[in-house]
């Protein structure tokens, strides 16, 4: 596979993972909407702390399969080691079924432990709990499907499923749980039976549409060690990366009031546009190189690391300037003016958490090496880093030092990835053309900076329409995209509105079966 096939499976596939994010989000607000309009905020509030209980739960259960499935499923396949692939599958579900039924039984009786005698005195919030616990096989087992399919390249599946099937069960037992009045334990069992009806579609087009043909040989060799052996410190990893976010608030809310926690947490969450589209086109690059890495084709690897990067970051961009230099204006209309006080802490994370796409898919290049050992140390270590910063700064500077914590250890993290892949495998994104680009957003931001200051600017829509246009004329007059380049935009353009043309039809054949 060329550079030129690479980049554009890569891109179009992750259109198409953004395209489902972003239909999965609004139907998220639907639903909440739905849900917020009936039940009382105390009982929201528990049916959401509850739902946090039970997706901290299913990602410790998951085991890190969900990421070390895809990648060693490409890997064989680049090695024609396919035979491999029948015993990688059937121990990932085997192993997910066992810790499902594990965190089924342990997890309420924890979570009774830890919180029974604090914040859920009594036990509403274990009630649900103990509700939706069945839902985290289903839950595993999904995850499992999609990553299997993931390997073999087909991420569509993905955005089938859980951007368009899931939500619209849990639109469709919800709405019917209101119209029925019934109770919160009665809207949680809606939610439930959302998910088995998920898998349950998903099950039967598993056995209709298999990503490859079944071999029900039970054994445990040389594939289900490597797998577990990979999966593992990815598990550590994402948990980590998890409490990061948790250390925050538990800190924010055990020194300062609870409206800065409010304030804090309502913010936090908007750094995650950030992410989307790296996001998006990770869910596609890693068992693309992956592959690459299996059939010991890593000479394009470089190449498709810098122009990824490069792309993903000339599109994240317009988004960080917007919070950056705006940020008042977005909590402003999004929360209201009592919300317009977290300005500072949305432009400090900001700036950390652009770093993601700025330095691009190291961590996905690492993943796809097979250096998972690594990931994990620099979880640990941007934890630690998180955890100390937090406890410093937190008493004094309140939730801008928590902020601060946050894009310091957060970038840590960036930084020590790049530095390992440049060491580890010689590939960096720091092009002439990329650092010609940094330099660009530089120059833009300052400029739009310094208009607000000087002019009466306030954040109207043609204000930022200005910046895109300035932006993008900017871009093509330096020339950060070269002619092969903007060849293969436009072949990318058209593989896009191929699978535009073909997606509905394939989307509906789907929910069909």
């Amino acid at each position: 596979m060329s550079v030129n096939e690479s980049v554009n499976r890569i891109v179009a596939g992750s259109g198409v993972i953004l395209a489902g994010t972003l239909i999965g989000m609004l139907l998220d607000i639907v639903i909440k909407g739905v849900l917020t309009s009936y039940l009382s905020p105390a009982d929201f509030g528990t049916y959401s702390l509850a739902l946090t209980v039970i997706s901290i739960t299913g990602a410790v259960a998951t085991l890190g399969l969900h990421e070390g499935v895809p990648r060693y499923i490409a890997y064989f396949r680049g090695r024609h080691e396919e035979y491999k692939i029948h015993e990688l599958i059937l121990s990932a579900v085997l192993m997910g079924l066992v810790a499902g039924m594990l965190a089924m039984l342990v997890s309420p009786l924890l979570f009774e432990r830890l919180a029974g005698e604090g914040f859920d005195i009594q036990g509403k919030i274990l009630s649900v709990v103990r509700i939706m616990i069945f839902a985290i096989p289903f839950t595993i087992l999904l995850n499992l499907s999609v990553a299997i399919y993931r390997g073999f390249g087909r991420t569509s599946v993905n955005m089938y499923f859980y951007n368009i099937i899931r939500p619209i069960s849990l639109l469709g037992f919800a709405s019917a749980a209101v119209f029925f009045g019934v109770s919160l334990k009665g809207v949680v069992f809606a939610d439930l039976l959302s998910m088995v009806f998920t898998f349950g579609i998903m099950s039967v087009y598993f056995i209709k549409r298999p990503p490859i043909k079944p071999e029900w040989k039970l054994k445990f060799s040389e594939p289900t060690k490597k797998l577990i052996r990979y999966s593992f410190p990815l598990l550590i990893s994402a948990t980590l990366l998890n409490l990061m976010t948790w250390t925050d608030t538990i800190m924010l809310g055990y020194f300062k009031s609870a409206e800065v926690v409010g304030v804090y947490s309502a913010v936090y969450p908007l750094v995650g546009f950030l992410s989307m589209i790296i996001g998006s086109m990770g869910f596609v690059y890693t068992p693309v190189t992956s592959k690459l890495w299996g059939e010991k084709r890593t000479e394009p690897l470089g190449s498709i690391y810098a122009i990824m990067t490069k792309w993903c970051f000339l599109l994240t961009f317009p988004v960080f300037a917007l919070m950056f230099v705006y940020p008042d204006f977005i909590l402003t209309k999004i929360y209201g003016a009592d919300y317009a006080g977290g300005a500072t802490v949305l432009r400090i994370l900001a700036l950390g958490f652009v770093t993601n796409s700025y330095f691009g898919f190291n961590y996905h290049t690492i993943m796809a090496s097979g250096d998972s050992d690594f990931l994990m140390k620099c979880s640990v270590a941007s934890a630690g880093t998180n955890a100390v910063l937090n406890f410093v700064l937190i008493p004094q500077y309140g939730m801008i030092g928590a902020a601060v914590a946050s894009s310091v250890s957060f970038a840590s993290i960036e930084v020590l990835m790049t530095l390992r892949a440049w060491r580890s495998q010689h590939m960096h994104p720091f092009t002439p053309m990329y650092r010609r680009l940094t330099l660009i957003g530089a120059i833009l931001v300052v400029g739009m900076l310094a208009a607000r200051e000087m002019l009466p600017l306030s954040g109207a829509s043609w204000e930022y329409a200005a910046f895109m246009i300035v932006y993008f004329v900017a871009i093509r007059s330096a020339k950060v995209l070269d002619d092969k380049e903007m060849d293969m935009v436009n072949g990318i353009k058209k593989t896009i509105m191929q699978n535009i043309s073909t997606l509905l039809p394939q989307a509906l054949k789907t929910l069909g079966y």
